[in-house]
Protein backbone atom coordinates (compact mmCIF):
# COMPACT_ATOMS: atom_id res chain seq x y z
CA UNK A 1 0.00 0.00 0.00
CA UNK A 2 1.76 3.57 -0.96
CA UNK A 3 2.60 5.57 2.04
CA UNK A 4 1.47 8.86 2.42
CA UNK A 5 4.63 10.44 1.46
CA UNK A 6 4.35 9.11 -2.34
CA UNK A 7 0.63 9.94 -2.29
CA UNK A 8 1.12 13.77 -1.75
CA UNK A 9 4.33 13.51 -3.46
CA UNK A 10 1.86 11.98 -6.79
CA UNK A 11 -0.20 14.58 -6.01
CA UNK A 12 2.59 17.27 -6.51
CA UNK A 13 2.85 15.93 -10.03
CA UNK A 14 0.60 18.28 -11.28
CA UNK A 15 2.76 21.49 -10.31
CA UNK A 16 6.13 22.10 -10.93
CA UNK A 17 6.58 23.22 -7.36
CA UNK A 18 4.88 23.71 -3.93
CA UNK A 19 4.44 26.70 -3.83
CA UNK A 20 2.72 26.57 -6.95
CA UNK A 21 0.23 24.67 -5.20
CA UNK A 22 0.06 27.50 -2.56
CA UNK A 23 -0.60 30.07 -5.30
CA UNK A 24 -3.55 27.86 -6.82
CA UNK A 25 -5.07 27.27 -3.11
CA UNK A 26 -5.61 30.76 -2.76
CA UNK A 27 -6.51 31.28 -6.34
CA UNK A 28 -9.21 28.68 -5.15
CA UNK A 29 -10.13 30.42 -1.88
CA UNK A 30 -11.17 33.59 -3.53
CA UNK A 31 -13.00 31.88 -6.75
CA UNK A 32 -15.19 29.56 -4.61
CA UNK A 33 -15.79 33.10 -2.64
CA UNK A 34 -17.56 34.17 -5.33
CA UNK A 35 -19.12 30.77 -6.33
CA UNK A 36 -20.84 30.85 -2.92
CA UNK A 37 -22.09 34.48 -3.67
CA UNK A 38 -23.52 33.70 -7.18
CA UNK A 39 -23.30 30.10 -8.12
CA UNK A 40 -20.93 30.32 -10.91
CA UNK A 41 -17.28 32.24 -11.69
CA UNK A 42 -14.77 29.56 -10.30
CA UNK A 43 -13.87 29.13 -13.83
CA UNK A 44 -14.06 33.01 -14.77
CA UNK A 45 -11.60 33.64 -11.90
CA UNK A 46 -9.70 30.79 -11.42
CA UNK A 47 -9.01 29.48 -15.26
CA UNK A 48 -6.39 32.35 -16.21
CA UNK A 49 -3.94 32.67 -13.19
CA UNK A 50 -4.16 28.94 -12.81
CA UNK A 51 -2.45 28.26 -16.14
CA UNK A 52 0.23 30.18 -14.91
CA UNK A 53 0.95 27.68 -12.11
CA UNK A 54 -0.53 24.10 -13.61
CA UNK A 55 -0.52 22.40 -17.07
CA UNK A 56 -3.98 23.86 -18.95
CA UNK A 57 -5.50 20.64 -19.53
CA UNK A 58 -5.63 20.08 -16.12
CA UNK A 59 -7.62 22.89 -15.11
CA UNK A 60 -10.79 21.96 -16.56
CA UNK A 61 -11.30 18.62 -15.02
CA UNK A 62 -9.67 20.06 -11.24
CA UNK A 63 -12.37 22.97 -11.68
CA UNK A 64 -14.86 20.29 -12.50
CA UNK A 65 -14.11 17.63 -9.49
CA UNK A 66 -13.89 21.04 -7.13
CA UNK A 67 -17.45 22.55 -8.74
CA UNK A 68 -18.94 19.57 -8.49
CA UNK A 69 -18.07 18.50 -4.93
CA UNK A 70 -19.09 22.33 -3.38
CA UNK A 71 -22.40 22.40 -6.06
CA UNK A 72 -23.99 18.80 -4.33
CA UNK A 73 -22.41 19.67 -1.06
CA UNK A 74 -25.12 23.47 -1.12
CA UNK A 75 -27.71 21.47 -3.24
CA UNK A 76 -28.75 19.16 -0.53
CA UNK A 77 -28.18 20.96 2.29
CA UNK A 78 -30.53 23.46 0.76
CA UNK A 79 -32.83 21.04 -0.95
CA UNK A 80 -36.00 22.55 0.33
CA UNK A 81 -35.38 25.50 -1.13
CA UNK A 82 -34.69 24.26 -4.64
CA UNK A 83 -37.30 25.62 -7.51
CA UNK A 84 -37.88 22.03 -9.13
CA UNK A 85 -40.64 23.75 -11.53
CA UNK A 86 -37.08 25.66 -13.21
CA UNK A 87 -35.43 22.47 -12.39
CA UNK A 88 -37.76 20.60 -14.68
CA UNK A 89 -37.43 23.05 -17.74
CA UNK A 90 -33.34 23.97 -17.20
CA UNK A 91 -32.00 20.35 -17.18
CA UNK A 92 -33.66 18.91 -20.41
CA UNK A 93 -33.03 22.37 -22.31
CA UNK A 94 -29.77 22.16 -21.04
CA UNK A 95 -28.91 18.66 -22.20
CA UNK A 96 -30.29 19.74 -25.62
CA UNK A 97 -28.13 23.00 -25.90
CA UNK A 98 -25.12 21.01 -24.96
CA UNK A 99 -25.52 18.66 -27.97
CA UNK A 100 -26.34 21.84 -30.36
CA UNK A 101 -23.15 23.75 -28.72
CA UNK A 102 -21.02 20.50 -29.55
CA UNK A 103 -22.18 20.80 -33.17
CA UNK A 104 -21.95 24.50 -33.25
CA UNK A 105 -18.54 23.90 -32.34
CA UNK A 106 -18.20 21.67 -35.26
CA UNK A 107 -19.54 23.77 -37.73
CA UNK A 108 -18.56 27.74 -36.66
CA UNK A 109 -15.46 29.48 -36.63
CA UNK A 110 -14.95 29.60 -32.85
CA UNK A 111 -14.34 33.88 -32.77
CA UNK A 112 -17.91 34.40 -34.40
CA UNK A 113 -19.79 32.46 -32.33
CA UNK A 114 -18.02 33.40 -29.09
CA UNK A 115 -18.38 37.25 -30.54
CA UNK A 116 -22.37 36.94 -30.76
CA UNK A 117 -22.75 34.47 -27.29
CA UNK A 118 -20.40 37.02 -25.55
CA UNK A 119 -22.07 40.46 -27.17
CA UNK A 120 -25.61 38.81 -26.09
CA UNK A 121 -24.21 37.95 -22.60
CA UNK A 122 -22.83 41.24 -21.89
CA UNK A 123 -25.26 43.49 -23.30
CA UNK A 124 -27.23 41.56 -20.64
CA UNK A 125 -25.26 42.11 -17.73
CA UNK A 126 -24.77 45.77 -18.77
CA UNK A 127 -28.71 46.46 -19.10
CA UNK A 128 -28.87 45.08 -15.79
CA UNK A 129 -26.31 47.39 -14.03
CA UNK A 130 -28.22 50.48 -16.53
CA UNK A 131 -31.59 49.43 -17.86
CA UNK A 132 -31.68 50.98 -21.36
CA UNK A 133 -35.21 53.75 -20.83
CA UNK A 134 -38.32 52.02 -22.33
CA UNK A 135 -36.26 48.70 -22.30
CA UNK A 136 -38.13 46.26 -19.53
CA UNK A 137 -35.85 43.52 -18.39
CA UNK A 138 -36.16 40.35 -20.86
CA UNK A 139 -38.09 37.84 -18.97
CA UNK A 140 -37.75 35.04 -21.89
CA UNK A 141 -38.60 31.54 -21.15
CA UNK A 142 -36.44 29.22 -19.13
CA UNK A 143 -36.36 26.61 -21.26
CA UNK A 144 -34.97 29.28 -23.78
CA UNK A 145 -32.00 30.29 -20.77
CA UNK A 146 -31.58 26.42 -20.16
CA UNK A 147 -31.13 26.41 -24.37
CA UNK A 148 -28.72 29.17 -24.61
CA UNK A 149 -26.31 27.42 -21.42
CA UNK A 150 -26.07 24.52 -22.44
CA UNK A 151 -24.86 26.23 -25.95
CA UNK A 152 -22.34 28.19 -24.14
CA UNK A 153 -21.55 25.24 -22.25
CA UNK A 154 -21.12 22.83 -24.93
CA UNK A 155 -18.70 25.48 -26.67
CA UNK A 156 -17.13 27.04 -24.14
CA UNK A 157 -17.56 25.32 -21.09
CA UNK A 158 -19.50 27.63 -19.34
CA UNK A 159 -23.19 28.34 -19.00
CA UNK A 160 -23.33 28.83 -15.31
CA UNK A 161 -23.77 32.73 -15.69
CA UNK A 162 -26.69 32.29 -18.38
CA UNK A 163 -28.75 29.27 -15.37
CA UNK A 164 -27.87 32.32 -12.63
CA UNK A 165 -29.57 34.99 -15.17
CA UNK A 166 -32.71 32.84 -15.27
CA UNK A 167 -33.14 32.02 -12.09
CA UNK A 168 -32.38 35.66 -10.99
CA UNK A 169 -34.95 36.68 -13.02
CA UNK A 170 -37.63 34.17 -11.30
CA UNK A 171 -36.65 34.47 -8.33
CA UNK A 172 -35.90 38.61 -7.78
CA UNK A 173 -34.41 38.57 -4.11
CA UNK A 174 -35.35 35.25 -2.82
CA UNK A 175 -31.14 34.42 -2.46
CA UNK A 176 -31.68 30.92 -0.41
CA UNK A 177 -34.08 29.79 -3.66
CA UNK A 178 -31.91 31.04 -6.32
CA UNK A 179 -28.32 29.90 -4.61
CA UNK A 180 -30.05 26.04 -4.02
CA UNK A 181 -31.75 26.01 -7.67
CA UNK A 182 -28.24 27.36 -9.25
CA UNK A 183 -26.09 24.73 -7.22
CA UNK A 184 -27.99 21.65 -8.46
CA UNK A 185 -27.89 22.45 -12.26
CA UNK A 186 -24.50 23.48 -12.02
CA UNK A 187 -23.50 19.89 -9.97
CA UNK A 188 -25.60 18.40 -12.61
CA UNK A 189 -24.01 19.96 -15.89
CA UNK A 190 -20.53 19.23 -14.07
CA UNK A 191 -21.00 16.03 -13.25
CA UNK A 192 -21.73 15.66 -16.90
CA UNK A 193 -18.65 17.20 -17.54
CA UNK A 194 -16.28 14.89 -15.37
CA UNK A 195 -18.18 12.06 -17.22
CA UNK A 196 -16.27 13.26 -20.53
CA UNK A 197 -13.14 14.47 -18.79
CA UNK A 198 -12.94 10.96 -17.73
CA UNK A 199 -13.65 9.21 -21.27
CA UNK A 200 -11.03 11.63 -22.57
CA UNK A 201 -8.49 10.19 -20.47
CA UNK A 202 -7.94 13.34 -18.53
CA UNK A 203 -8.95 12.65 -14.77
CA UNK A 204 -6.49 10.05 -13.13
CA UNK A 205 -4.51 9.71 -9.77
CA UNK A 206 -2.40 12.08 -9.18
CA UNK A 207 -5.41 15.04 -10.44
CA UNK A 208 -7.94 13.20 -7.63
CA UNK A 209 -4.98 13.54 -5.08
CA UNK A 210 -4.28 17.27 -5.96
CA UNK A 211 -8.04 18.17 -6.43
CA UNK A 212 -8.15 16.42 -2.23
CA UNK A 213 -5.32 18.58 -1.76
CA UNK A 214 -6.69 21.93 -2.69
CA UNK A 215 -10.49 20.23 -1.21
CA UNK A 216 -10.07 22.77 2.14
CA UNK A 217 -10.09 26.25 -0.78
CA UNK A 218 -13.65 25.19 -0.65
CA UNK A 219 -14.85 25.61 3.12
CA UNK A 220 -12.53 28.37 3.27
CA UNK A 221 -14.24 30.30 -0.03
CA UNK A 222 -17.33 29.93 1.19
CA UNK A 223 -16.64 31.08 4.99
CA UNK A 224 -15.33 34.08 2.95
CA UNK A 225 -18.00 34.17 0.36
CA UNK A 226 -20.58 33.74 3.31
CA UNK A 227 -18.70 36.94 4.91
CA UNK A 228 -19.18 38.95 1.92
CA UNK A 229 -22.46 38.68 1.56
CA UNK A 230 -23.61 39.65 5.09
CA UNK A 231 -22.57 42.89 3.75
CA UNK A 232 -24.99 43.12 0.35
CA UNK A 233 -28.02 44.28 0.37
CA UNK A 234 -30.20 43.52 -2.59
CA UNK A 235 -28.84 45.90 -4.96
CA UNK A 236 -25.17 45.36 -4.18
CA UNK A 237 -25.77 41.35 -5.11
CA UNK A 238 -27.33 42.74 -8.20
CA UNK A 239 -24.86 44.58 -8.91
CA UNK A 240 -22.19 42.11 -8.46
CA UNK A 241 -24.36 39.21 -10.63
CA UNK A 242 -24.47 41.60 -13.22
CA UNK A 243 -21.17 42.63 -13.38
CA UNK A 244 -19.85 39.34 -13.40
CA UNK A 245 -22.11 38.53 -16.49
CA UNK A 246 -20.45 42.06 -18.41
CA UNK A 247 -16.91 40.54 -17.43
CA UNK A 248 -18.24 36.81 -18.60
CA UNK A 249 -19.37 38.37 -22.21
CA UNK A 250 -16.37 39.93 -22.22
CA UNK A 251 -14.14 36.84 -21.36
CA UNK A 252 -15.89 35.14 -24.18
CA UNK A 253 -15.44 37.51 -26.97
CA UNK A 254 -12.03 37.14 -25.64
CA UNK A 255 -11.58 33.90 -26.27
CA UNK A 256 -12.29 33.74 -29.28
CA UNK A 257 -10.13 36.65 -30.49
Amino acid sequence: MPSLESLSNLALVTFDAPERLLAAFGVLVLAYAFFHLLGFGTGLIASTPLAWVMPVPRIIPLLALLDALSALQRGWRARKDVDKSALGQLIPSMALGQALGVGLLKLLPLSLSAGLLGGFVMLYGLHGLRPLPGLGAWRGPTVAYGLLGGIMGGMFGSGGFVYAACLKARHGDDRARFRATQAVVISLSTLWRIALCALAGLVDLPLLLTALLLLPALPLGAALGNWLDKRLDAKGFARLLNGFLVISGVALVLRGL
